[in-house]
C-alpha cells in the first residue's frame, strides 16, 4: 500500500514594521505596499497614507481629505 502525501506550498508573507503616529500601535505593512496606499490602524482605526517606501522602512502619515474649492 502506498500513501498519498499532499503538500501545500505556503508563501511566506514578508512585512515591514511601522508605528501608528496617533496611538503608537505596531503595524505590519506588507513589503509589496506602494506609495499612496491607504492602511488602517488596528488599534485606533486611523486611516494612514503610505508616503514613502524604502527597503525595510515605510513612512506613514495621517490621511487628510481635502474638500473641493469651488471659488466660493
Amino acid at each position: 500500500m502506498s500513501k498519498q502525501i499532499q503538500t501545500l506550498n505556503m508563501q511566506e508573507v514578508k512585512v515591514m514594521k511601522a508605528k501608528c503616529p496617533d496611538c503608537d500601535e505596531d503595524l505590519d505593512v506588507p513589503t509589496d505596499t506602494a506609495k499612496g496606499e491607504i492602511l488602517s490602524c488596528p488599534g485606533c482605526g486611523l486611516e494612514l497614507e503610505v508616503k514613502q517606501v524604502n527597503v525595510g522602512c515605510v513612512a506613514l502619515q495621517e490621511l487628510t481629505l481635502e474638500g473641493e474649492d469651488w471659488g466660493e
